[in-house]
This record gives C-alpha cells, sequence and structure tokens, in this order.
C-alpha cells in the first residue's frame, strides 16, 4: 500500500503541473527527434493553437523544427495513429476535423469511460485520492469565481484527473486521456462560457459530493450527466462549425 501511495503521490504531482490527466512517460528511454516533435504539435493542437482542419505542411514543420522532412512525417503519423491528425490524399496532413457524429460518439464514449472511472474511485481511493479530489474540486471552484478562463480549464482537469488516477486503473486512465485529447479543441470553446460554467460548478458539487460520500452508483450517474451536458454544448458547437 505505502508503495502504491507512492507512486500515486508522484502522478499527483505530474498532474497538478501540467493541469490535466496527462501521465509521464515511461518508455525507458529518450525520446526520438520524432516524438519530441508530436509532442510539441500535440500540445498545440489540445490548446486549440493548432485548429482542426488545418494543413500541416511538411516542410514549413520541417524548417520549424530544424530537422529534415523524414521525422516531421514519422511525428505527423505518430499523430495519426492517436487521431488527431488525418493523412488525406493529394493533400497530406490535417488536423482532425470530426464530423458531427464523430463528435457526438466521442463524447458518449468518454462519458461512459468517466463514469467507470468515478464508479472504481469510490471504491478503491486512499486517503490521499480523497484529500486530491477535495483539494482540486476546490481549486477548480476558484478559478471559476476568478474569471480566467485558461486557469479554470487547467484546474477542471486536474479534478479529472484525481478522479482518474483514484480509479487505480492505468488502461483506463489511458484510454480517457486519449480520447480527452481528441475532443480538448471542443471542450475548450465551451468549457467556460457563462451559461455552461454555472451547470458545471453544480455538477461537479453534486459529483464530489457522491465521490466523498463513496456512493458508487450516484457519483458514476453524476459523471455520466456532467459529460453528457459538455456532448450536449458540443454538439451544437459543432454544428456551428459546420463540422
Amino acid at each position: 500500500m505505502a508503495d502504491q501511495t507512492h507512486e500515486k503521490e508522484s502522478l499527483g504531482a505530474t498532474e497538478d503541473a501540467a493541469g490535466a490527466d496527462t501521465a509521464p512517460r515511461e518508455t525507458g528511454r529518450p525520446a526520438t527527434r520524432a516524438e519530441e516533435i508530436a509532442a510539441a504539435l500535440e500540445d498545440e493542437i489540445v490548446q486549440g493553437e493548432l485548429e482542426p482542419g488545418r494543413r500541416l505542411d511538411e516542410q514549413i514543420l520541417g524548417r520549424r523544427f530544424e530537422v529534415s522532412r523524414t521525422p516531421v512525417r514519422e511525428a505527423l503519423r505518430l499523430l495519426a495513429a492517436s487521431g488527431l491528425v488525418t493523412i488525406e490524399p493529394r493533400i497530406g496532413a490535417v488536423v482532425a476535423r470530426p464530423t458531427v457524429s464523430e463528435v457526438f460518439d466521442l463524447f458518449e464514449l468518454v462519458g461512459e469511460m468517466e463514469a467507470v472511472a468515478a464508479r472504481l474511485a469510490c471504491e478503491r481511493m486512499t486517503d490521499h485520492d480523497r484529500e486530491r479530489i477535495m483539494q482540486t474540486h476546490d481549486a477548480c471552484r476558484e478559478a471559476g469565481r476568478s474569471g480566467d478562463a485558461d486557469a479554470y480549464i487547467a484546474r477542471n482537469d486536474a479534478f479529472h484527473a484525481a478522479i482518474h488516477t483514484a480509479s487505480e486503473n492505468r488502461a483506463l486512465r489511458d484510454q480517457i486521456e486519449l480520447l480527452n485529447k481528441r475532443l480538448a479543441p471542443y471542450r475548450r470553446f465551451i468549457t467556460f462560457r457563462p451559461e455552461r460554467k454555472q451547470a458545471a460548478e453544480q455538477e461537479h458539487e453534486t459529483l464530489a459530493a457522491a465521490l466523498l460520500d463513496g456512493d458508487a452508483e450516484a457519483a458514476a450517474r453524476a459523471m455520466k450527466e456532467h459529460v453528457r451536458m459538455l456532448a450536449d454544448d458540443a454538439f451544437v458547437l459543432a454544428r456551428s462549425l459546420r463540422l
């Protein structure tokens, strides 16, 4: 148990630093240049700096990263494998631009997975996990009052990450992380809208209460409803963007 607690503390530190549900890379070797480029582009896609539909020109990227086209191509293949980029005939690599139906499907799937994480968290959380969930929930609430959109999004991600960690299921966490990266550009558009933020805060209160009470079924329901509401907003957004 001590080893598990120590591991969770290390993971928690990483989540705080990143402000999201990303886990440290554990490859056992230094990252290749292609992996470094892929990581940099991934971050820009997730942050919305590279918007859906943007073409990723190999020559321009090669000059930017001061490399040949070979590591750039490999980086784009890595991003395509994760669903963040699509490779289109006669066009090349493009930041993924899912259809309305695909956006809804992704939210539906991540909602189910997050509900499982909430249920498992109730069953498995340690005292450290409980403290992390309370702290990140409080921090998210405070960030919401501050009016700082970036801070709110980061703390919202950290709250969800604390729940994922408490589930003690690394495979589940990895899959949620992958799906959330694909949805990140759309979540950022809707998360801090005044009407959405107020609703999300109430949903977080309901979710946190169920988690801290150890009510697994209530926590799963609250999480599923929370993500479903995001999906509804994203559906409207996606239609407005004509995806």
